[in-house]
């Protein structure tokens, strides 16, 4: 996957899935990272227009962050019955961030849902920086 600015890959994980994820920037490994985690959970389509969001996390660190960042999206996915979509990173340092989107209902008649994801686990979970680009292996409890 030469020449992308970022993506995610699923890998087989013992008892678990690994999500695999890049970025030439950290806000767009934080982003494919959610654009991962909904992918791991199956083929999620959403309908109506939604509601925007502005979502604010503080932590210790960026693993930290991302950790937080996917356990929401998770959160709101298996409570709320909602996807967050067109997200956007409005800022991130090294102890906050805020993502901006748009918040939509799950349709689960147009939705296949392959698997179901409990938790975003903090195992092995460290952000690296390697061929300019970021670099992170997330497992997903599953």
């Amino acid at each position: 996957m030469t020449g992308e600015s970022a993506g995610f890959e699923l890998r087989d994980h013992t008892a678990d899935l690994a999500l695999y994820v890049w970025g030439v920037s950290l806000p767009d490994l934080f982003l494919a990272a959610g654009d991962g985690l909904y992918e791991s959970i199956g083929q999620v389509e959403t309908d109506g227009d939604g509601e925007a969001v502005r979502l604010r996390f503080e932590a210790i660190d960026h693993v930290s962050l991302l950790q937080d960042f996917l356990s929401e999206l998770l959160f709101r996915f298996e409570t709320r019955g909602e996807r967050v979509v067109d997200m956007t990173i409005e800022s991130l340092d090294d102890r906050a961030m805020v993502v901006r989107g748009c918040s939509r209902k799950v349709s689960i008649s147009d939705s296949i849902l392959d698997r179901e994801v409990k938790a975003v686990t903090y195992h092995d979970l460290e952000i690296v920086e390697a061929d300019g680009r970021f670099e992170v292996t997330i497992v997903l409890d599953i």
